[in-house]
């Protein structure tokens, strides 16, 4: 997926040098990406929204667009090296920009609402048909109230 050329550590300060739209780098998971005058040119968003990024850590904001696994594979090709301390060096020289499943797999903390809502949906349920099952209702003549024995009402 990536070039054949061996990929290489940068620093963050190296990184930051590259932060023009005509030399634009732009770190996303840990990989630094070159995003050529071609990308940029080709970029669905436009080269503003890449630029805006480069000679930075994009990784926040390339997830929260949710870019599709073709765009990822895309990103891929443009990696020419990985962060320095961004994890096991080994694995860097190899690794692609994760898949949209891949990326998102791991984020834990919760805050959702997924399983409250169900839950509040049941009990307010449960609380609807208590409610009706036992309000009281008015006795009318000749109607026997259904909660009424024969030998027990009035």
């Amino acid at each position: 997926m990536a070039d054949a050329k061996p990929r290489r550590k940068i620093t963050t300060a190296e990184l930051q040098k590259h932060s023009s739209e005509s030399n634009a780098w732009m770190a996303c998971h840990g990989l630094v990406l070159d995003l050529s005058k071609e990308f940029l040119e080709e970029h669905p968003g436009g080269p503003d929204v890449v630029t805006a990024l480069a000679g930075k850590d994009g990784t926040q904001d390339f997830e929260d667009i949710s870019h599709s696994d073709s765009a990822r594979d895309w990103a891929s090709k443009l990696i020419i090296g990985y962060m320095e301390g961004a994890g096991d060096e080994e694995e860097l020289k190899t690794k692609t920009v994760p898949k949209h499943a891949e990326a998102n797999r791991g984020g834990g903390g919760g805050g959702g609402l997924g399983a409250f809502i169900p839950a509040l949906a049941a009990l307010l349920l449960a609380g609807a048909v208590y409610y009706f099952l036992n309000a009281p209702r008015p006795h009318r003549p000749g109607n026997v109230p259904w909660k009424c024995l024969r030998w027990a009402c009035p």
